[in-house]
């Protein structure tokens, strides 16, 4: 049975590549010409971090959106797979793809010449738990919008963020209250970075970070389980 699944999973894989690299290429060569830059321009490794991982996940939705854009699921569940399978596959594509895309930032700011990052500024566990982190949060909300409205999923969450930022700010810029708005959610991260910290200091470093990465774990599953009910129950 597990070896069954890997298969079906490899498969999937291999067809999502197949399918639509032509459509990921440009993407992620564009991708690259801006890390180029950055690397060289950058002063803040952090910063360079979470943009890129931020970025990196959009791109992994490319596969998934033009599947819709061509009616590719529908098609799909007429082959000898489930719709587990098909969900399934979408998580390992993205995160292969993810993974991939960053093994390849990693590789300009080693080789272009003037980088000012080093890979090893990033190989450590905090920044790869970090990198994973962002992308986690990206990623889980990306493909239940994804799997239930297509590209328009991506659209729509980005609307929303927009719409509550630019709202949240003229509400704060016409009541006179921007810096009480600011100092909240300015609290609201340092709570959580607060409470982080305090788990590391009460846990040892290597049970503070696999349970970090648990909770990635449990987060990815998580977003799974809620597109899987997303796509049993959509009508292809």
């Amino acid at each position: 049975m597990t070896t069954d699944m890997l298969r079906q999973d490899w498969i999937q894989l291999r067809r999502d590549f197949i399918l639509h690299r032509r459509a990921l290429l440009p993407a992620v060569l564009i991708f690259a010409a801006f890390q180029v830059y950055m690397v060289i321009v950058i002063n803040q490794p952090l910063f360079w971090l979470v943009f890129t991982c931020v970025y990196l996940s959009f791109l992994t939705v490319i596969p998934l959106s033009r599947d819709d854009r061509f009616a590719a699921a529908a098609w799909s569940c007429t082959l000898p797979v489930t719709r587990a399978d098909l969900v399934r596959g979408r998580y390992l594509t993205v995160w292969a793809l993810a993974v991939g895309i960053f093994v390849m930032v990693l590789g300009l700011a080693a080789f272009v010449p003037g980088s000012r990052l080093a890979p090893a500024m990033f190989l450590d566990p905090d920044r790869l738990l970090l990198a994973a982190g962002v992308t986690t949060f990206i990623i889980a909300l990306l493909l239940p919008f994804t799997t239930k409205f297509g590209l328009m999923g991506v659209m729509l969450m980005l609307v929303v963020l927009q719409i509550i930022g630019a709202g949240t700010f003229v509400v704060a810029k016409t009541t006179g209250s921007q810096d009480g708005v600011e100092g909240g959610v300015a609290s609201v991260f340092r709570a959580l970075t607060a409470g982080i910290a305090a788990l590391r200091e009460t846990l040892s470093v290597p049970v503070f970070q696999l349970a970090l990465l648990l909770t990635l774990v449990l987060v990815n599953w998580v977003s799974y389980r809620i597109a899987l009910a997303i796509f049993r129950r959509r009508d292809l």
